[in-house]
């Protein structure tokens, strides 16, 4: 009798034992219970454990197929980035479809668990759409304001689609819609630990290629670079999904951390950036960089409020939760007031009606959820509804975002 056999018969008496010996080599505790079958058939304890390992086998299995699909989506996804622009070129290429088939590759991976027909069929009816519309909008490489537009909101069509399929059949539930968000976090910063591990791998390889041949760094960025940055993000969702169990813990550790001090870091700024004689409505430049930070305050907020769960105990994360979406109402109002200046005093152009727009969805989510917040912590509210007021309000941003790609550049002509 194997000696992990041995020990499992030493300690049929003793739970924790037998846990610890599970723990230690799952694969030899799995194989001896053909042999203890036979020195104990009639072991209640044996039976118990037979079970439980039967019942985790097809999740083994599952994990194995997860990893097949895997890699067969990167390496797909990798090549469908990849060869076309042998034809149709980088500049024509990249910029119309390659985020759009990222975002598919990551739908049809979390597509291969339910397999439903109807979202088969909706996918496959966006790509069409996307990529005829794409074909025929004007530019290579010198695009107009307009196209930039369509093609930088174009992605966020696919994001949506991403998360009816994440969410399956209960798509319409705050808490399935909570999940997506904490996915997403997730997946940044899986994507991000992915990513430079390439990234390393990549500079030993060329550093050791180009060694034999100085023509080699260019090849690999070109080529092997492109495919295995296509695939990242189905990397991180598969350590998202199968290794953590789609639960990391590492975004909700991040935003209690990173939440005050974007707090003090935005507030900080707006003081020393106004008393330096910085001026949005006369100065482009600022107001891009108001605009970004606009949109990475509004991001902690929501990744924030997505990891803060369903506690009706108000705490001191809830507080600074508060004051970021306050600072960040602020910074919106400055925009927007910017650029309505700049429209009365300059005309309408493609890119001051997208930043419009924008700013006036972003403040209209914004001052929604500060609404539900406030009466949290009041106590005349549930945590519910800021959840709600979070991803309720998502479908906006979708729609917004279509009007932007299909409906902005005919207004404008292409221009």
């Amino acid at each position: 009798m194997r000696p992990t056999a041995q020990r499992i018969l030493g300690s049929l008496d003793d739970p924790k034992e037998l846990e610890a010996l599970f723990r230690q080599d799952p694969e030899s505790f799995r194989d001896s219970f053909h042999e203890l079958s036979l020195a104990a058939p009639d072991s209640i304890v044996l039976r118990v454990w037979r079970a439980r390992l039967e019942y985790s086998e097809p999740a083994r299995g599952a994990d194995r197929r997860r990893l097949w699909y895997t890699i067969g989506i990167g390496l797909c996804v990798g090549a469908v980035v990849r060869i076309p622009v042998v034809w149709l070129g980088e500049e024509w290429y990249y910029p119309r479809l390659a985020p759009s088939l990222v975002l598919l590759a990551l739908a049809a991976y979390f597509w291969l668990e339910n397999r439903d027909r109807g979202k088969l069929i909706a996918g496959l009816a966006l790509a069409a759409i996307v990529t005829t519309y794409t074909a025929l909008l004007p530019g290579s490489g010198d695009y107009t304001d307009s196209v930039v537009m369509a093609l930088v909101h174009l992605p966020v069509l696919f994001w949506a689609f991403l998360g009816f399929v994440f969410t399956g059949a209960s798509w319409r539930e705050p808490e399935q819609r909570i999940r997506y968000i904490r996915y997403n976090g997730e997946l940044l910063i899986l994507g991000s630990l992915v990513g430079l591990g390439g990234m390393v791998f990549s500079g030993i390889t060329v550093a050791l290629f180009e060694l034999v041949s100085k023509n080699s760094a260019d090849w690999y960025f070109r080529n092997i670079g492109v495919v295995g940055a296509a695939a990242v993000p189905v990397a991180g969702t598969y350590l998202y999904d199968v290794v953590f169990k789609r639960r990391t813990g590492i975004a909700s550790v991040l935003v209690r951390v990173f939440a005050p001090l974007f707090l003090v870091m935005t507030a900080t700024y707006l003081v020393v950036a106004f008393l330096g004689g910085q001026n949005p409505f006369l100065d482009r430049e600022f107001l891009i960089t108001f605009n970004g930070l606009l949109l990475v305050v509004l991001g902690m907020t929501v990744f924030s409020i997505a990891e803060r769960g369903e506690q009706t105990e108000v705490g001191w994360t809830d507080y600074v939760n508060v004051a970021l979406i306050v600072v960040t109402l602020v910074i919106d109002l400055i925009a927007l007031s910017a650029i309505v200046f700049r429209l009365t005093s300059y005309g309408l152009t493609p890119n001051r009606v997208v930043v419009l727009g924008a700013n006036l969805v972003v403040m209209t989510h914004l001052a929604w959820t500060c609404r539900a917040y406030i009466g949290l912590i009041r106590g005349k509210g549930a945590a519910g509804s800021v959840r709600q007021a979070v991803v309720g309000y998502l479908p906006v941003y979708v729609g917004w975002a279509a009007l932007v790609s299909f409906v902005l550049p005919l207004v404008f002509r292409f221009s």
